[in-house]
Formats: structure tokens, C-alpha cells, sequence
């Protein structure tokens, strides 16, 4: 993910950098993937506030991320590279062979039409998940 300095127009914006969003090829989320996030905003159950200086914002839905890789030996294509509003990373939408879609971390390198593989005995490529032992010495 790259980022771009801002020009030092204040004290305060000398050293601040923003997020470039060149890579995100999709505005909209995958609909049957995300959910919606309850925020209390520092309400307790019976609606009093209980701790200050919390709530506002803007609405976000919850990406549901797949962190096990657990679909092995099965390809899947990156579809898009998409922004997501509860984490700094970048997510990409993968569209299995079977036709399940999930979202995973997109690794830097990774573009849309990629194909990625996870499992046992899978080329140790940018994308694809294999086992800690699997993986040869002295790659990066």
C-alpha cells in the first residue's frame, strides 16, 4: 500500500503522509460477505451514557475476512482489490473454482486476475499459502 507526503502547509502537516487508493478496483463490497457493526457509542444496555467522548463517525460494514485459507488444492481468481474502513490493509475478493466467494489480506503484489492456490505442496508465490515446513529456505 503507498502512500504520498502531504506539502508542509502547517507545523502540523510537516511530516504527515495520506494513503494512495490507485490499487482499490472496486467502490462497492461483495454484499453476502460483509455485516453490519452494532457501535454503542459509550452507551451502557439500559442507554445511559457511561463513558465519554466515544460514538460518532461514519457507518462501516464488517468484512468478513477468511484468515485460515482452509480451501485447499481448490484455485481462485482475485476478482478485486478492495478498501476496507475496519483495518489499514488493503482486502481482495476471491472467487473459488466451486463458486464461493471470500475476502482475504491482500498481499503487496498480488493484482486482479491472479490466480492463488493454498494447501500442502502449492509454489511458494506471492498469494499462495502453504505450510511454515513447506516453504524452501531463504525465501523472502
Amino acid at each position: 500500500m503507498a502512500v504520498r507526503k502531504l506539502k508542509p502547509m502547517t507545523p502540523g502537516t510537516r511530516y504527515r503522509v495520506a494513503p494512495v487508493f490507485d490499487e482499490i478496483t472496486s467502490s462497492t463490497p461483495e454484499k453476502s460477505l460483509t455485516k453490519a457493526v452494532h457501535r454503542n457509542g459509550g452507551r451502557n444496555n439500559s442507554g445511559r451514557m457511561t463513558i465519554r467522548n466515544v460514538g460518532g463517525g461514519h457507518k462501516r460494514k464488517y468484512r468478513a475476512i477468511d484468515f485460515k485459507r482452509d480451501k485447499f488444492g481448490i484455485p481462485a481468481t482475485v476478482k478485486t482489490i478492495e478498501y476496507d474502513p475496519m483495518r489499514t490493509a488493503r482486502i481482495a475478493l476471491l472467487f473459488y473454482a466451486d463458486g464461493e466467494k471470500r475476502y482475504i489480506i491482500a498481499p503487496e503484489g498480488v493484482k486482479v486476475g491472479d490466480t492463488l492456490v493454498s494447501g500442502p505442496g502449492v509454489a511458494p508465490e506471492v498469494g499462495n499459502t502453504l505450510y511454515l515446513s513447506d516453504i524452501p529456505l531463504g525465501t523472502i
